[in-house]
């Protein structure tokens, strides 16, 4: 992905949230589209959109937060698609 119009598209057919996996450094090195994905990662680098795992909040306690950085981390911090915190 090197051209501006397919970033375009990436993000406008986004509907209620974009969620990207991956290694950003990757897009960063690509001999194509280097700048573009440079601009972009930095764009949502300065915005606080990049994280280091997938953030989680628990619908029932709003206060409680979760970072998952390995799949394992679903069944450990969030078994039945809730919390720790008992229902």
């Amino acid at each position: 992905m090197s051209s501006p119009e397919r970033l375009n598209v990436l993000l406008s057919r986004a509907r209620d949230a974009l969620i990207m996996i991956g290694d950003a450094e990757t897009f960063m090195n690509s001999r194509k589209g280097k700048e573009l994905w440079e601009r972009f990662m930095a764009l949502l680098k300065t915005g606080g959109h990049i994280y280091d795992g997938f953030p989680l909040k628990c619908d029932r306690h709003p206060n409680r937060h979760a970072l998952l950085c390995r799949p394992e981390g679903f069944d450990e911090q969030c078994p039945d698609g809730g919390c720790l915190e008992p229902w």
